[in-house]
């Protein structure tokens, strides 16, 4: 079986690609269990299987940490120490993430769905709590891309990320018509 490449962590930048790449090869191995369930409080056997599966997950957690990182979480013995560890230093902590939020800023070729997307991913981070709104991540959305809340407003579905998302898809339909016929007329003008 071909194993998954992970590009090794090696720092804050690559870390949401690494926390989700890194448990589909765990899960692909059959021992990403090791990160959530407590051992077995059965017999030899079972512990056995345990702390194999515990000790195939930490070699491939420490496998996808770069050079320099190895020495700062080599120490942690278990699989799951390990994953707390490493999450405990690059997991975003809700300040920051509502900092990042505030501070988001768009390209100019990015698509106005890239932008809902990046907003919404963001605004859905910055709410980080167990049962986070669907009102409120829409708001949080809104405050950032003032086009998509008027003109969500204006269609009454500016409660819902579903409302959001069908102005922007709408909005989009109607820029992209709109070049297409720029586009049709600038090629009318060209021809003799």
């Amino acid at each position: 079986m071909a194993t998954l490449h992970i590009k090794p962590l090696d720092g804050a930048d690559g870390y949401l690609r690494w926390k989700e790449s890194v448990p589909l090869r765990l899960h692909t191995l059959g021992v990403a269990h090791v990160l959530s369930d407590d051992p077995p409080a059965g017999g030899p056997e079972e512990a056995k299987k345990w702390a194999r599966d515990d000790a195939l997950c930490r070699g491939h957690i420490l496998a996808a940490l770069s050079d320099h990182l190895l020495p700062v979480y080599v120490r942690h013995g278990t699989g799951r120490a390990l994953w707390r560890a490493v999450a405990r230093t690059y997991e975003p902590d809700s300040l920051s993430w509502e900092l990042k939020f505030e501070e988001l800023e768009f390209r100019d070729d990015e698509t106005l769905l890239e932008r809902v997307a990046r907003a919404e991913a963001l605004a859905f981070a910055a709410s980080r709590s167990p049962m986070v709104s669907d009102e409120l991540v829409a708001y949080k959305v809104c405050t950032k891309l003032p086009e998509v809340a008027e003109d969500a407003i204006i269609h009454g579905d500016e409660t819902t990320m579903d409302g959001v998302w069908r102005s922007a898809q709408g909005m989009e339909r109607v820029r992209n018509g709109m070049l297409a016929r720029v586009i049709r007329l600038e090629r009318e003008d060209m021809m003799p």
